[in-house]
């Protein structure tokens, strides 16, 4: 529905009006620890638990790691239920952990750990006294009486005397630590080796229905393994804490906690005054929001005069629905101390990106600032607030916040310590900060995962259409982050993104999209292959200060294939230290996904496949070949600059067909007429 109609717009506001009321009944309460931003400000540390160098929670000390217990609670506490109503809150949890196992005793064999749990207190110093017992129970002995406590328990070992049915299982725990409900887990739970347990519990106050997912991805799986009716209203409080527990028993096991994020709802508001007066003050409450709607109504329609059309933007905004935390442009100027010199990480097409900590939670960020000349607009705005806040993926950055005051549109993420490829390749801080071929392999993996999941893992395709190694960011474990979707447009999977805008940047841009302006998920494949390239070569895509045969970095490897030294084009600076068979695989897949030709690029599905070891890597042609295909897009040649403005235009993050020539290699043809004009010109 469009408010253009005033009528429309005065009933719409009268119900959200009405509906505030209602809202005001029930309270929501929520917070969120991004990845790896947990500190000594927003946890309270019991026993041996500690915040490490990198961000995250650790609930066992390094140096006593057998026979030690560990709690960590959120600063604030939650309230779950309402003792004056009666009622319990609803609420939704989700974590990611990982627990290393090590030898114990010295000892050839590995031992678990007890294991962890999800845990719920009424008190904020409250922990088990043994180290047994997953932190936060003693043995067959009640919490104390003036306690109330439950928890969700992720166990790793096998008690007969609980009736564990295996190491790995669930269960929910009523203040004992013999489980209530407990069921195995179905997925590996002792985690190690770089494996990581997701986890998801909801509890609908309503139903009285408790339910705990499990994973060792980031997906959510759409069936619970435990579901169990409980009414958690004798074992909460209005002042409850939320953490985690663990402990190690006989083991030397240790268990951290990287992302959290809690919301609750379903209870009435605090109030110290009677029913009436809560309602007296709900209908003075709405009296005056209804006046406000008509003073609002009055200025809307000014404002339409005097603005035309200009509020499309702002009616797409405000019916965007998932949207991260919002904060006030004075928020985030006083986060990077009035977005000053020394605060800059960077300039990019869309804007410049500056380091800030946010004074709400102490939480370190980049934020984005889209600048008043960018390309970005409202519309490149919107797109990327709207698509990333709802994507959920190991190797995509995380959007906390974002802002629009006026025409000032800011994006808030998390703080990547390691800043973005390009500069990790081309500028490293020293010679030693050069990153490493485990490193780089890590990176492209990750990378790719990322592409497979816009492409095929979420319930509408995105495509990026900007894929490249500026806009790739590392964290502090050089895990790479793809950023930077102003570009990128959902697509439904059974369709393809047509557009006549050649958008990205020269040498990641496939062939096809500048001359037919078509996007589609193998022109994504086309900029993972030259980023693969990039990585693996320490090269540039065009690089126009080279020989005029070697401008072009996959005619480059191209050649380097078909004389039989492929591999020669390694990144010296590596001086060897790299392993020659990922290499091989790692530029043949560089050249395949760079394929002229977009049916003969491989899925990112494939990639991933062929770079985790599971596939082969496809047969790739010795020589470069060609391909052809129409245009069903005009393309006016008056508007292609010189060789000059091309050059110079290279260096732009994004272009249009009308202001400069789309990038085509000596081997590329077209069966449009004019295509060949389309190639920089050797005259002046």
């Amino acid at each position: 529905m469009t408010m253009t109609d005033p009528t429309l717009l005065v009933t719409f506001m009268i119900f959200s009006a009405w509906l505030w009321i209602l809202v005001m009944a029930s309270v929501t309460q929520n917070f969120s620890v991004p990845t790896l931003s947990f500190t000594n400000d927003n946890v309270i540390l019991l026993q041996g638990a500690k915040i490490t160098a990198n961000g995250s929670l650790s609930l066992i000390l390094e140096t006593n790691p057998t026979q030690a217990l560990g709690v960590g609670y959120f600063k604030e506490p939650v309230r779950l239920v309402d003792e004056r109503s009666k009622r319990t809150a609803s609420f939704s949890i989700s974590f990611k952990s990982y627990q290393l196992p090590e030898s114990y005793s010295n000892s050839t064999t590995d031992m678990r750990g007890d294991g962890m749990t999800l845990c719920f207190s009424s008190q904020s110093n409250y922990s088990g006294a043994s180290a047994r017992y997953l932190g936060f129970y003693n043995m067959y002995s009640k919490i104390p009486p003036n306690l109330k406590a439950f928890s969700v328990e992720y166990d790793t070992f096998r008690n007969p005397e609980f009736g564990d049915p295996e190491p790995d299982h669930v269960g929910l725990n009523l203040g004992i630590p013999n489980s209530t409900a407990v069921i195995a887990a179905g997925v590996n739970m002792w985690q190690g080796n770089g494996v990581y347990m997701y986890s998801w519990v909801d509890y609908n106050a309503t139903t009285q229905l408790l339910e705990v997912r499990v994973a060792n991805n980031d997906s959510r799986p759409p069936s619970p393994v435990l579901s169990h009716q409980i009414n958690l209203y004798d074992y909460a409080d209005e002042e409850t804490w939320v953490g985690f527990s663990a402990g190690t028993g006989n083991a030397y096991s240790f268990y951290y906690i990287e992302e959290w994020k809690f919301t609750s709802w379903g209870l009435p508001p605090i109030s110290s005054g009677s029913s009436m007066g809560l309602i007296v003050g709900l209908v003075v409450g709405a009296v005056v929001i209804l006046g406000l709607v008509g003073l609002g109504l009055f200025v809307f329609i000014r404002s339409r005069r005097r603005a035309g059309e200009d509020d499309k933007g702002e009616e797409y905004f405000s019916h965007t629905v998932g949207m991260p935390e919002f904060y006030r442009y004075k928020q985030l100027s006083v986060a990077t101390n009035g977005f000053s010199e020394a605060s800059k990480l960077g300039q990019g097409g869309f804007g410049s990106v500056y380091k800030g900590v946010l004074p709400n939670n102490g939480m370190a960020v980049a934020v984005k600032r889209v600048g008043a000349d960018s390309k970005q607009g409202e519309r490149e705005f919107l797109a990327e607030v709207s698509i990333i806040s709802q994507l959920r993926h190991r190797n995509i950055v995380q959007l906390v916040g974002w802002c629009k005051d006026g025409g000032k549109f800011l994006l808030v993420y998390e703080l990547m310590p390691n800043g973005s490829l390009d500069k990790a390749l081309f500028h490293p801080a020293s010679p030693e900060a050069l990153l490493t071929w485990d490193q780089r392999m890590k990176i492209i993996s990750g990378l790719a995962s990322a592409l497979n999941y816009l492409h095929e893992g979420w319930r509408q395709q995105v495509i990026h259409r900007d894929v490249k190694s500026s806009n790739v960011m590392l964290d502090c474990e050089f895990n790479a982050k793809l950023g930077d979707f102003g570009l990128a447009r959902l697509v439904d999977h059974s369709r393809n993104a047509a557009t006549t805008l050649v958008a990205g940047t020269y040498g990641y841009i496939a062939p096809e999209a500048g001359v037919t302006g078509k996007f589609t998920d193998k022109t994504d494949v086309f900029s993972f292959g030259a980023v693969a390239l990039e990585v693996a070569t320490g090269m540039k895509p065009c690089d126009f200060s080279a020989k005029d045969d070697n401008i072009v970095l996959v005619d480059r490897v191209w050649k380097r294939l078909g004389s039989g030294q492929l591999t020669t084009v390694v990144d010296k600076r590596l001086e060897g230290k790299y392993n020659i068979s990922e290499l091989e695989v790692v530029l043949m897949l560089g050249l395949l996904c760079s394929h002229p030709d977009p049916q003969s690029r491989p899925s990112m599905r494939q990639v991933v496949q062929v770079l985790a070891g599971d596939a082969p890597v496809p047969p790739v042609p010795a020589t470069k070949p060609s391909a052809s295909f129409s245009s069903p897009y005009a393309i006016n040649l008056k508007d292609l600059q010189d060789r000059r403005n091309f050059g110079r235009d290279l260096q732009d993050t994004t272009t249009t067909l009308g202001s400069t020539s789309t990038f085509t290699s000596s081997s590329f043809h077209s069966k449009s007429s004019s295509t060949r004009d389309l190639l920089p010109s050797d005259e002046p």
